[in-house]
């Protein structure tokens, strides 16, 4: 350590080169000591066309980190059942309520039919956080479709979160509606490389990806 009489004390930030504050590096020092990015479902993805909160969202899932019942009852919590509040049928795990569930995969087959994406018989929710599913090639394109399955799945869990307080339940129609017109809503006004219309994003999505 060198001490410099000539100079008052400061303060300095170690993690850029100049010593000067940044969101980035704090945001990358914080990714490499917390998140655990060897997990399948973990890591953190950015998608700009979204709310920060439908980022976060979607971080905590991928850490495995949204109060589904399976979860709770892990750490537990006394619950009544842990068993889907939406269909019945199965454990309310994080795969479930997002993607398994047959109310849930009504949802989604919507999703894909306004999309034009040919029904996959198989679909992870990794591949659906990640925008693989479909043939929507690489970025600037694919990030609206992305935007799109990240769209899906947060108000997905806001439709069950509807069932479990208040007892009210969408029905697939009704769902596909409300991502429709959410979705544009976040992504026509942050997308600036391309103009987003209302007909282009309700008749054909795909077109605005090319």
């Amino acid at each position: 350590m060198v001490l410099n009489t000539d100079k008052a004390d400061s303060w300095s930030w170690a993690l850029s080169n100049n010593g000067c504050f940044n969101c980035k590096s704090l945001s990358g020092f914080i990714d490499s000591k917390l998140l655990n990015n060897t997990a399948v479902l973990a890591g953190t993805m950015r998608n700009n066309l979204v709310p920060k909160k439908v980022e976060v969202f979607i971080w905590r899932v991928r850490k495995g980190r949204i109060p589904v019942l399976a979860e709770l009852d892990k750490r537990g919590i006394d619950l009544h059942s842990v068993r889907c509040p939406l269909c019945d049928n199965d454990i309310e795990g994080i795969n479930h309520s997002l993607l398994n569930c047959e109310r849930v995969w009504e949802i989604w087959l919507r999703v894909f039919d306004w999309w034009g994406v040919t029904r996959p018989t198989v679909v992870g929710l990794n591949d659906i956080l990640e925008g693989n599913v479909g043939s929507f090639g690489k970025d600037p394109g694919k990030d609206i479709w992305q935007a799109a399955l990240w769209t899906s799945v947060y108000l997905i869990w806001k439709n069950r979160n509807e069932k479990v307080f208040k007892n009210k339940c969408w029905s697939a129609p009704v769902a596909l509606s409300e991502i429709q017109v959410k979705g544009f809503e976040w992504i026509a006004k942050r997308c600036k490389r391309k103009v987003i219309d209302w007909h282009s994003w309700f008749q054909n999505p795909y077109s605005l990806t090319v």
